[in-house]
């Protein structure tokens, strides 16, 4: 079956800004990673993946994903909440070299870390929270100097629990999580929380036990970000596919069936951290199953 066609490698680039009516926001990069697809997904071959080179050619590095590792900045009514904080200048992620890109593209983009009000963790995987501290001048000091932390309650007892903290899932959390907590900057969530004007916080279980997404909500106009629901493109089509960072799989495949719908339901733009940069595009239909479809195509 031929899939619609996909915008070309690279496309779209140099639009690193999208507008929810009032709710501006700004697309970040950590830099991507290659990997063997195959490291994530053990049950799907190198063969499931073909169908979607043409759809999605920038993703693809041979049979490797090329996964962009993204964080974005809403901005509303004053507030400037960065989502995400990638994976920081922490070597090797899946065997990759780590770019550790987020704070030269911030100051690409004109962004000032002191002038981030909120850092909203979707979840604490270590390629979420990499930059919470500032490891590239002084590790002791956060990043975002007048920022406030936030994750779900859940997210945080699960990865503080002692046997976690010693295990692989541990480094990251005791280099980038504990610290925010002994400095008093960490705010925990226990449901729906509004971080900004039009932007708020909402539990999406699955991928870990407190993952979080935000719903943009301005002027009628519509966005979700998504976190690590889909950790590629792909499985907003594949949503059954085992992934295998999935705390409970099941679970897993709920939540991105219940984001498909509800991204459909409201007409929203999907945003994502590991869909093809800038991030975000919207849900279509094509011969009868769905697909993201990037802005700008």
């Amino acid at each position: 079956m031929a899939l619609p066609p996909g915008a070309a490698p690279g496309k779209g680039s140099k639009n690193h800004t999208l507008k929810v009516g009032d709710v501006t926001v700004t697309a970040l990069t950590d830099g991507s990673i290659t990997f063997d697809p195959r490291v994530l997904f053990p049950e799907v071959s190198l063969e499931a993946w073909k169908p979607f080179y043409d759809r999605f050619p920038e993703y693809f590095a041979g049979q490797h994903f090329r996964n962009n590792l993204g964080s974005f900045v809403f901005s509303s009514g004053g507030q400037n909440v960065i989502a995400d904080t990638g994976y920081g200048p922490h070597g090797k992620m899946l065997g990759a070299p780590a770019p550790g890109e987020l704070m030269r593209d911030m100051a690409r983009r004109g962004i000032n870390p002191a002038d981030i009000n909120t850092v909203f963790m979707t979840h604490l995987h270590g390629d979420h929270v990499g930059w919470n501290m500032r490891e590239d001048e002084d590790a002791s000091k956060p990043a975002f100097p007048n920022a406030r932390y936030a994750v779900h309650e859940h997210d945080w007892s699960h990865f503080t629990d002692a046997e976690m903290l010693s295990g692989p899932r541990g480094e990251a959390v005791n280099r980038s999580v504990l610290p925010i907590q002994r400095a008093g900057l960490l705010d925990l969530m226990t449901g729906t929380t509004q971080l900004a004007p039009g932007v708020e916080a909402f539990h999406t279980p699955g991928h870990t036990p407190g993952h979080m997404s935000l719903l943009v909500s301005s002027r009628n106009e519509r966005a979700l970000l998504i976190g690590d629901i889909a950790g590629s493109p792909m499985q907003l089509t594949e949503t059954e596919w085992l992934y295998t960072p999935d705390w409970d799989a099941e679970m897993g495949r709920q939540a991105r069936r219940n984001i498909i719908e509800q991204a459909i339901e409201e007409d929203a733009t999907v945003i994502g951290s590991h869909l093809s940069y800038p991030g975000w595009g919207r849900i279509i239909t094509w011969e009868g199953r769905r697909y993201w479809k990037a802005l700008g195509e």
